[in-house]
């Protein structure tokens, strides 16, 4: 589930909230929206599609000048894994990762344009349900002479016929027998971003997005907020004005 439920989790940073500049030396966007667990351990806010927190800084001359840029954001996952007779095994992946890019581009930004701040991977597995004739065997009510009668019930369905005689009832999986894991978690992160700019104005973007493999919308969410994008401006301590990484 690449863009849905989970992604769902995305929307909370179009409302942005701009602090005034001092002295061209800092900037802040903020969101109000928050993440909250609700019912079944699913997010009540803070959720939608990808999502920006923008703000632009003025920059002044010299060699050396730098953007400290944090982006700090409450981030929420959400995992939902189900085994049962019919499903032996289940996992869940995903994860928020959160981009910055300076005038829209992310080369000039150091260690890395973008950085996973969560990401969890769950799975559970059990053989027991298979071991079980309660789980296995259990009757339908359904008449049947053959199997065959048996097949629009779904996999695992057989007939079971009485000795001796020439009809009976389609048995199969019980549906009764699964076992389901929930996780919810909500945290709050921080990463120091740098990026060595000229004297002019410059607009920093955070973004933040979904990822994960194999994800399923009715299994996985993911919600950030609130959040605050800082930017602060810098100078190098070193004759020559540059960084290395």
């Amino acid at each position: 589930m690449k863009k849905t439920l989970l992604l769902i989790a995305v929307g909370v940073i179009t409302s942005t909230l701009a602090f005034g500049q001092s002295s061209g030396s800092f900037n802040a966007a903020g969101t109000s929206a928050a993440c909250a667990i609700g019912t079944g351990g699913h997010f009540n806010d803070g959720v939608g599609d990808v999502s920006l927190l923008t703000t632009t800084v003025k920059t002044s001359s010299g060699s050396g000048v730098t953007l400290l840029i944090r982006p700090s954001l409450v981030t929420g996952l959400f995992t939902d894994t189900k085994i049962s007779t019919t499903v032996p095994s289940a996992s869940a992946d995903i994860g928020i990762q959160v981009c910055v890019t300076v005038d829209g581009s992310g080369t000039v930004v150091k260690p890395d344009s973008c950085v996973i701040y969560d990401e969890r991977f769950q799975q559970i597995s059990s053989n027991l349900f298979s071991q079980l004739a309660e789980c296995t065997q259990a009757p339908t009510g359904t008449a049947c002479t053959s199997d065959a009668d048996c097949s629009g019930l779904g996999t695992g369905f057989t007939c079971s016929i009485p000795a001796g005689g020439t009809s009976g009832v389609c048995v199969g999986p019980n549906p009764l027998c699964d076992f389901d894991l929930i996780l919810s978690t909500l945290s709050a992160h921080s990463f120091d971003f740098v990026a060595q700019v000229p004297n002019g104005n410059h607009t920093v973007r955070a973004s933040w997005s979904t990822i994960g493999e194999g994800v399923r919308a009715d299994h996985t969410e993911s919600c950030v907020g609130p959040g605050v994008l800082t930017v602060t401006q810098t100078k190098v301590f070193q004759q020559n004005g540059t960084l290395t990484f």
